[in-house]
């Protein structure tokens, strides 16, 4: 029978070590649960005693090896970006097609190839057709999908990995699939619900250009010849828009060159961990920061521990994946703190990467060995609070974009109306 080597932590929090035997891995987790054990790694060893990894150890540790070491550090840049999200819509696309053919029995490679012949739309053949070549060279499907992170991010190639690893790649695309529907539901919410007050300021700002440009400068001149001053409302106005004429470009460059420093200081790990920590402590936009980090964070681990993927590697596989630096760094030592013994929601408390009712959630999973569906649930959480968040914020400049609009063309409309009365007084005399 098949000896298995174990680090697990106890119910007290302790770190220990052991060995069992059990027919399969799932068996031997099993009996680590039921002595009250949390199993943090995992190892079949031979009956010599040395260590032999199985396959999905044995992809881990290829990929691990292949990628930077600045990586693994949190302090390291994500090395893939993720793409526009016209381009991410393609590469959802491709990976629906995919999953059609590949969850009814046809192998992935096999699959691929076939869209790379099928398919009609020329940007998405031309990636299907980038990504056969890969895979007939030899590259696995996540190498290839990484290859290409335009179209898909990091997040999603980690768990295409974890799938390929594991002999689980029809649910790990299914979940992968759902997660970048829900981004793009969530984003195409945000542009509809932007729409109405971008049209609503267009037409403000077209009637104040036409207003000063064409009507303004005729009432003033007709002003000028009576011999009436302008009303206070046209002076207003007047001055604003020389103001905007004089000092306008001048602004606008100060405000460019700001913010081209700015992007230059951002590409520097100090200048990134800076501004990643203000932005959590803005008062609506931290809170939409956080909770999509930690929607992306929680599916990521709880996908990989669906997949079999043990407590230590699903971590440091979604370190890689957190956008924010000072969530990064906190994830970072709270992962550190995981290694050493501790629970994960212990962890995360100590590191308040989560709110407290979330980690109790995590907590009583951990001690009933359902993690994973813990984490899920935590997800919705996430999301739930994420969607509201936004929600409010598309409120929120809604109404200051009507706002702003209806003072605008108020004011025009007083400038109109008083010129008009003055020209008519003017008249009268």
């Amino acid at each position: 029978m098949p000896e298995f080597q174990y680090k697990a932590r106890t119910q007290s929090g302790l770190s220990e070590t052991g060995s069992l035997e059990a027919p399969d891995r799932r068996q031997a987790t099993q009996r680590l649960t039921a002595k009250g054990l949390h199993p943090l790694s995992l190892q079949e060893v031979r009956k010599s005693g040395t260590a032999t990894r199985s396959l999905r150890e044995r992809f881990l540790a290829q990929l691990a090896l292949l990628s930077p070491k600045k990586n693994e550090s949190h302090g390291g840049e994500n090395p893939r970006k993720s793409g526009n999200p016209k381009k991410e819509k393609t590469g959802l696309t491709f990976l629906q097609r995919l999953l059609e053919l590949h969850s009814s029995g046809l192998p992935a490679g096999d699959s691929v190839k076939i869209l790379s012949q099928r398919l009609s739309q020329p940007e998405l053949k031309t990636l299907a057709q980038t990504l056969w070549r890969d895979l007939s060279e030899g590259s696995t499907l996540a190498s290839a999908l990484a290859r290409q992170p335009n179209y898909f991010n990091s997040s999603s190639t980690y768990v295409i990995e974890a799938g390929e690893a594991t002999g689980n790649l029809v649910p790990i695309l299914t979940k992968v699939i759902d997660y970048l529907e829900e981004k793009q539901a969530i984003r195409q919410k945000m542009l509809a619900s932007m729409l109405y007050p971008a049209f609503i300021c267009t037409v403000a700002v077209g009637v104040v250009i036409l207003f000063l440009t064409v009507l303004l400068p005729q009432i003033q001149g007709m002003l000028e010849r009576l011999g009436s001053e302008m009303t206070w409302s046209a002076r207003l106005l007047i001055g604003g828009a020389d103001f905007l004429v004089h000092f306008g470009p001048v602004v606008l460059a100060i405000l460019a060159v700001l913010a081209l420093a700015l992007r230059q200081w951002r590409q520097t790990q100090s200048g990134r961990a800076r501004t990643d920590a203000w932005l959590l402590r803005l008062p609506l936009l931290g809170k939409i920061a956080l909770h999509g980090d930690l929607f992306q964070l929680g599916n990521l681990v709880s996908t990989l521990l669906q997949s079999g993927i043990n407590t230590t590697e699903t971590l440091r596989l979604t370190e890689r994946t957190v956008n924010n630096r000072a969530l990064r760094e906190r994830f970072h030592t709270a992962r550190q703190q995981v290694n050493e013994g501790l629970s994960i929601a212990q962890a995360f408390r100590r590191n308040e990467l989560m709110p407290d009712l979330a980690l109790d959630v995590l907590a009583v999973g951990e001690n009933t060995g359902n993690l994973a569906q813990s984490m899920t649930e935590v997800t919705k959480g996430f999301r739930q609070e994420l969607t509201k968040r936004l929600e409010r914020l598309t409120t929120l400049v809604s109404t200051g974009a009507l706002v702003a609009a209806f003072l605008l063309v108020a004011l025009i409309a007083i400038g109109i109306v008083t010129s008009v009365f003055q020209v008519s007084q003017s008249l009268s005399l």
